[in-house]
Parts: C-alpha cells; structure tokens; sequence
C-alpha cells in the first residue's frame, strides 16, 4: 500500500514546490493565434483602479489577425460596447473553463449573423447576450473572429483570458502552459522604506525613496549613501517591472517575496484573483505616490482593508519592528513566471527609539478619525459626504475638508473633500447645496470635479429638495455645474446643407459625435425612418454605419439624434444617394 502512495505523494511535493497551484490542463488549449505569442501585457498588471486579467497578445500593430477557438465549447457570451472589452467573445469549454477574446475587428461569419440579428431586435449597438450550449458550438482551432482595436484599446492586440467558469475568476494563462521565450529576469527601479512612527527613517516621518541600478546582472543602490537609520514598525516597497525576450513592455512579474534577517515577512504571486476585488490594486500599491508621480510602488505590507486573495505567508501585516541596536538585511526576490529571479539586498541600521524629554501630542478632533471598516459621515451647511464602511483602504487620522477659491461658472463654492491621493474601494455619496441656481437649470445641475489645472470632469448627479447629489469613488476638489449643451455632431465627410451627397461608393457614413461635459448618453440612427445599426468608436468621436448590398440604388434619407448625459440632444439629418 505504502509503495503505491509514494507516486502520489511524490507528485504532490513537486506541484506545491512549484508555482502553479493545479492541476491545471497545460495541454488542453492551443494558441488564440497562429503567430508565436508576444505580449504587450500580461497577467496581473498593474492597471488603472485594476490588475490586468489576461494576455495582450501583440498583433504586429495591425488589426485583422486571426483569432480561433482555443478548445472546443460553445460560445456563451458576446458582448459589444464602445468600452472595456470592446466586440468580446466567451466560450465555455467542457473542462469547466471559459476562454475570453476581446478587442476584436470582427466576428466569424455565423457568430456575426447571430450578433447583427441580436442588435437589429434590440436596436442597439450595445449588447450583452448569454448562450446556450446548442446556439453556437464551436471547435478547436475554428476561426471565431478577426483582431482589433475596439473597446477601451490603447492600439492592435487580442486581449485573451481564461477563466474558471464556475467562479468568473481569471486565471493565469501561463497556469495552462502558454510560453513565451523569456530568459530575461525583472528590473527593480525603486524601493521605498515607510516610517508608522513618528521619526522612524533616518529621525524623519517622510518615506524615503531609493533608486536602484542594474549593471553585470545585479542590482544594487544608485547611489552610494550611509546605512539608513530606522526604529519602530516600517513597511517597504518596491517598483519592479518584466519583459519577455521578444517585448520591450514593462509587464508585471509573478511573484514579490521580502525577507528580513532571512525569514520570509510578505509573499505574493499571481496565480489569479477576483474580478469583484480587482480594484484592490489601489491597496497594493502606494496610490499617492501614482497620483503624485505615476510611480508604480507595490507596498509590501498591507493595508487595513485589503482583501486581495493573492498573499501567502505574510507576518505582522508585512510589517517590521525594529527595536535593537544592530545592523538589518532586507531582501527582496522578485520572480516572473519562466523562473527567472532578480534579488536586491538593502542594508538598514536599526536603533533604540530615543525617550523624548516632553511629550507633544497633536489636539486631533475625534469626529473626523473616520476608521475604515465603518461608516463615515462628514456634513457642513451646503455640503454631506457619506462614504460606506470599507470603503477606505486604510483609517484616516483626520479627516480633511476646505474651501479653496471658487471656480469661475459654478453654482457652489468649491469644496475640497479629503485629497486626491487617498483611494476609494467603493463610491461614496457626495452632496452639495447649490447657491443662485435658476430653476430651469436645476434639471441639467450636476456635480464636476475639478483638478489642480482647473480642469472638469463629469461626476453625474441630480437634483433633488435643495441639494445635488452624487455618488464618486475619489476625492479631490468638487463644485455644481450645469451641462446645457448638446453634443456637437457632423459628417466625417465633406458635405453642403440641403444637398444630396453621393454616397454611392462609399462603405460607410461617418458621423463626428462629441460632448462638452457629462459626455454621450445614447444615439440613434436611421435611414428612411428605420433603424439601423451604428458603432460607436469613442476614441476617435466616431459613429459610423457601415453600408451592405441590400441598400437600394436609389435617394434616401440618414437621421442621427445623439444625446448626452443630461438629456441635451442633437439632431443630424441629410438626403444621400446609392
């Protein structure tokens, strides 16, 4: 019995000595793409308010590359929006994964005929349809679609993930033995010692930022400086991106282990993670210093409300307490998926933090120590604030609230709530009286956000018994405004007012379509009184119909009505002819 268990036993050693967590199938899926793969992003970068769920998979900077089934299924989802994902595929495979395409040009011909069918029923370009097995089977290596650039794309590539199907959570495709050829080991750029006492770095109270160099394959200290100083409980961080031997992209790694005296304090590695808590990352990483400098310092300790599922072995929080008089190592191991490793050694000097000859302590208002696994609420005469409990990432000390000087054009004073360097997990409710606001205006009143530039963004909000209200997940500077505007549209074309425009070989009407504050709510186009289907490529202000061969040759009529956020609408009509 014994010697048949050894096998097992053996197996199982050598999976958990590795960093996949399987078994997952690693020769299940083929490639999404004919090409070896090379990726412009891979998974669990760092994002905006999010970690990357998949593979950008590079398409030679062109659209049109083919993209196939990587298994067999059935497709379960196709969703299009002028955002995120852009024209999406999902397709659901027997072995209890989903594979996920997005940014795509095009559909494959009978995917295309369902979805074009689905929009004209729905008289939407915007759709989001799920499938039943028996819909749209697909095989492995079928041609389900063509790249692109659709959706919140930044330029030509596949976006591609797997996910488990029973939770929706993306995992790592490398889990499921993709390989690109990478010999390359991460570069660490930067690391960032945190004081959480008063005076614990070099006798300050400030993080101290260290740039690091690379040079005959170690890293080292840019600078050569005197041992850093600390005391009490101190946090680290550290800036680290990868590439791959074909990509120059700073991609993340796989893996940040930090040790201290040679005992593991902080591991993380990303094997895969929750869409609900993706905007964790604002926790993991030091967000002032991202919205400060657009630095990307992964914190190695971790915040009060942090709830990421990717950390192992964490002690004390990823905090470390120094207390004695002696010299300290701090390692950091940096790893991406191929194995490839860089270390980074850091020499602190801890010392005895010194009794004070008197005690100063900072009168603080208990009412404004909003902790973060409450609710909190902050209101003056004309403003509220309500933000959920884990909402914050970590207990504000003192709350903050001012009143810089008011933006010429609003309709309230400015508010300053907080800063824009705290972040948020969750939106919280922000109310503001406005003051000389007509009451024919109080329909489009809304509430702006207003950067150090003096610059608006839309936050949304209405209305409502004196106050207007919102609901934002940030800070910062904020006033009423009011958005009475239309949005501004006309042709891509050259085209003269009460003409008809020869379209007769043209593929598409192109209509220019923008917004001036609370941005593009709803379009709808027809010709001849009827409905038809307009894309909407938000990046270039664009809609456009695309022409086929059931159009009559004849003189026909093209309406496009487009509305904003606050109900302005703008009306386009003209006569053209095929």
């Amino acid at each position: 019995m014994l010697k048949k268990l050894l096998p097992a036993l053996l197996l199982l050693l050598i999976s958990k000595g590795g960093f996949a967590q399987g078994p997952y199938p690693a020769g299940y899926f083929r490639s999404p793409v004919d090409t070896a793969i090379a990726l412009a992003g891979n998974f669990g970068e760092i994002r905006p308010n999010h970690f990357h769920a998949g593979f950008d998979i590079k398409t030679n900077g062109k659209e049109g590359m083919p993209v196939y089934a990587v298994a067999d299924g059935y497709i379960s989802r196709i969703k299009i929006s002028p955002y995120g994902y852009g024209k999406a595929l999902y397709i659901r495979h027997p072995n209890g994964y989903t594979s996920v395409y997005g940014h795509l040009q095009s559909f494959g011909t009978g995917i295309a005929d369902f979805t074009r069918k689905t929009q004209y029923y729905k008289e939407s370009y915007e759709i989001d349809t799920l499938m039943e097995p028996e819909q749209i089977p697909v095989k492995k290596g079928q041609l389900i679609g063509l790249s692109g650039n659709t959706g919140g794309s930044q330029g030509p590539h596949l976006h591609f993930e797997i996910r488990e199907t029973a939770t929706e959570m993306p995992l790592n495709p490398y889990l499921f033995g993709y390989r690109v050829p990478d010999n390359v080991p991460p570069k660490i750029t930067t690391v960032v010692i945190y004081p959480f006492e008063e005076g614990s770095v070099n006798g300050r109270h400030t993080p101290k930022k260290i740039k690091i160099t690379y040079q005959k394959g170690r890293h080292s200290l840019l600078n050569k400086m005197d041992t850093i100083t600390v005391n009490g409980s101190i946090g680290f961080g550290i800036e680290t991106y990868d590439t791959e031997n074909r990509s120059s992209n700073q991609n993340g790694v796989y893996s940040i282990e930090l040790q201290a005296g040679g005992k593991r304090i902080y591991y993380y590695e990303m094997e895969k993670f929750s869409f609900e808590k993706a905007r964790y990352v604002n926790a993991h990483i030091d967000y002032a210093e991202k919205q400060k400098h657009n630095d990307k310092i992964q914190k190695c300790f971790l915040s009060k409300n942090n709830q990421l599922g990717i950390y192992k072995d964490v002690l004390n929080n990823g905090l470390i307490s120094f207390t004695d008089d002696s010299v300290h190592w701090i390692r950091y191991i940096v790893k991406d998926y191929a194995g490839n490793t860089s270390e980074l050694m850091l020499k602190v000097k801890s010392r005895p933090k010194a009794t004070p000859t008197k005690e100063t302590t900072a009168i603080l208002n208990p009412a404004l120590y909003f902790d973060c696994s409450k609710e909190n609420n902050f209101s003056k005469e004309d403003v509220q604030v309500s933000i959920p409990a884990n909402a914050l990432y970590d207990d504000i000390p003192q709350f903050s609230y001012s009143r810089p000087s008011s933006v010429k054009g609003s309709f309230s004073p400015l508010h300053r709530i907080q800063d824009a360097e705290t972040a948020l997990q969750k939106a919280y409710t922000l109310s503001i009286r406005p003051n000389h606001l007509p009451d024919t205006l109080q329909p489009k009143a809304c509430i702006v956000s207003v950067n150090e530039k003096g610059g608006k963004t839309y936050e949304g909000g209405s209305y409502k018994d004196g106050w207007v209200t919102t609901q934002t997940k940030s800070f910062g500077n904020f006033t009423v405004a009011v958005d009475t505007i239309p949005p501004r549209i006309r042709t891509a074309f050259n085209y003269v007012p009460k003409t008809t425009v020869d379209l007769s070989k043209a593929k598409t009407i192109g209509i220019i379509a923008s917004d001036n504050l609370s941005g593009i709510k709803k379009y709808r186009a027809k010709i001849d009184g009827n409905w038809v289907l307009c894309e909407y490529e938000f990046k270039k202000d664009l809609l456009f119909y695309t022409f086929d061969d059931t159009m009559e040759k004849r003189a026909h009529t093209f309406e496009i009505e487009v509305t904003d956020d606050k109900g302005n609408a703008s009306v386009l009509m003209f006569s053209f002819k095929r």
